[in-house]
């Protein structure tokens, strides 16, 4: 029972941050430059829009994947593969950290810019959100390199 439990939530794992760092991968070498070229009005319009598709999905993809990963910690046999449980969990919560202390409350901020009338002075926030993107792409992508691995050395 307990080894049927932690397979299943490896999958949970391997198949949520796999979804996290697709969609993060995508949105880093697909959407992030075409938003670049946008003017500012066009800009703050379509990342409101984007974000709508993004919340509460991702959250709850990277929640559901850094628990299952948790749960892996205390189900698994040996240390190695405890230690690799334990590096993806903090790697999820630094994914979730980056999000939330970082991109979330630029986000928030864009729901306060009128599209139809960006100030002159208006500090454009997509050099910075784009820094704090690529950094969570790439600890979601360690973070399933490293659950990944997990799994593959499970006995």
């Amino acid at each position: 029972m307990r080894e049927t439990i932690a397979q299943a939530l490896a999958v949970i794992a391997v198949g949520g941050m796999g979804i996290v760092a697709g969609v993060f991968f995508a949105v880093a070498v697909s959407v992030l430059p075409t938003l670049n070229t946008l003017p500012a009005g066009s800009y703050v319009a379509l990342h409101r829009k984007l974000g709508q598709g993004y919340h509460p999905s991702m959250p709850l993809i990277v929640n559901s994947t850094m628990i299952a990963d948790i749960a892996l910690i205390f189900l698994v046999e040996g240390t190695t593969n405890r230690l690799l449980f334990v590096l993806a969990s903090v790697l999820a919560l630094a994914v979730q950290g980056v999000s939330h202390f970082g991109n979330v409350p630029i986000n928030r901020s864009m729901l306060r810019v009128d599209p139809d009338a960006v100030p002159d002075d208006w500090n454009d926030p997509r050099p910075q959100w784009r820094r704090l993107h690529r950094l969570r792409t790439a600890l979601s992508l360690a973070a399933l390199t490293v659950t990944a691995v997990g799994v593959v050395v499970l006995p």
